[in-house]
């Protein structure tokens, strides 16, 4: 396009002014881009103050501050006639139509104080399109207020009483307030519908097969009149958003049952609910939730090799933990976290039997040792084969 020209131009002309040995360029402003540590690329979703948060591809959102060295390259706007350069006497310069905007894709080079020494306009990456009719770039017809879109995991898609509804196809973005909405073509005529990420959630009816649940049944969302598009590329995100801002939320899930609940206090576990003092036990092959509650007034480590190979929904605060043979979570004091999982099935063998699974789990901080009050024991029954009923 030819406002990218025009600023490619105008950076070329003052990368050559920058090395050179004298000139009222450097009188101005003195352009350090080559101590960068690190570049960053993507698109800003918010500014305020003196900071940018830049979502990258991977979804990640980082705060980057800007000081009055940084250099700003802005994008030339619609109706301007051609790039402006401004600069004051040891401030960073700013070229183009600054200031920079929610929606803008850019490029930061950081410095090494953790600020941004440069920030430059740079051009939306090329979409992933596979098969859903949009186009590369920003040339055509774009979803209205779409930046980004991610392809899959294409998991099936059903209603929260069990109807299916399509298949997963990606995530779309919409730049002005940061929301996901979750792509699913739909299972009887192929159109698109999008959903808040919010009203989705996935879950596990049977070991390894994962799937996508809409938070609301079957005849709730035929009486909703979700908005449907022949292709992705004919979405317009402000529908979307103006559709979901006048519906009623959806109807809430019932809690599920939490199945144990362990109480972490004076650095002991106390299981005050599915099991005894020394553990507990689950069954193979059922869905279970397990309740950790940190009453201690110190962090504490829940692990087991459990959770090693074992998916897993998490609800509250909690920092994943890995040790070199199990897995599990950091609980800050007061912080209570529920964990939805289906207990594992043993592998059958050579004869076709399945055996009881037997392990433990303990705090990686205070339990580590044989003796220690932070650990238990968790048996996972079998109810058929040698180790069943």
């Amino acid at each position: 396009m030819r406002y990218i020209g025009v600023i490619s131009g105008v950076v070329a002309a003052f990368a050559f002014a920058a090395t050179a040995t004298a000139g009222p360029f450097e009188d101005k402003a003195q352009v350090t881009v080559s101590g960068a540590e690190y570049m960053l690329n993507g698109h800003i979703v918010k500014v305020e103050g003196n900071a940018y948060w830049i979502r990258k591809a991977s979804g990640d959102v980082v705060r980057v501050a800007v000081t009055e060295g940084t250099h700003l390259i802005c994008p030339t706007r619609p109706g301007s006639k051609e790039a402006k350069f401004e600069s004051k006497p040891g401030a960073g310069f700013q070229i183009g139509d600054c200031p920079f905007v929610p929606g803008d894709t850019v490029k930061v080079e950081m410095s090494d104080l953790g600020s941004a020494s440069l920030v430059r306009f740079d051009a939306p990456p090329t979409s992933e399109t596979v098969n859903l009719g949009l186009p590369q770039g920003w040339d055509g017809y774009m979803p209205n207020g779409v930046l980004t879109f991610k392809t899959g995991p294409r998991y099936p898609v059903y209603t929260r009483d069990g109807h299916p509804v399509g298949r997963l196809a990606g995530t779309l973005t919409d730049t002005i307030i940061g929301a996901e909405y979750g792509l699913i073509e739909l299972e009887a005529d192929g159109q698109m519908m999008a959903v808040p990420s919010t009203e989705m959630r996935q879950e596990w009816p049977e070991l390894n097969k994962p799937r996508v649940a809409l938070l609301i049944n079957k005849n709730k969302l035929e009486a909703m009149h979700l908005p449907a598009f022949s292709a992705a590329n004919q979405i317009s995100i402000p529908q979307l958003r103006d559709f979901w801002a006048k519906t009623a939320p959806p109807e809430p899930l019932a809690k599920s049952e939490v199945d144990v609940v362990i109480s972490i206090s004076e650095k002991a576990f106390q299981i005050t609910k599915g099991g005894t003092a020394r553990g507990f036990a689950l069954m193979a092959g059922m869905p279970t939730v397990l309740q950790l509650r940190n009453e201690d007034h110190v962090a504490h480590e829940f692990v087991s090799t459990l959770f090693r190979d074992v998916p897993f929904r998490i609800s509250g605060n909690a920092t994943a933990v890995k040790t070199a043979r199990a897995s599990g979570f950091r609980i800050d004091p007061g912080q209570t976290i529920t964990i939805e999982f289906n207990a594992p099935v043993s592998k059958p063998d050579q004869y076709g039997n399945t055996v009881s699974i037997y392990d433990v789990f303990w705090c990686n901080i205070h339990g580590k040792e044989h003796g220690q009050k932070m650990r238990g024991e968790l048996a996972i029954i079998e109810t058929t084969g040698i180790g069943g009923g």
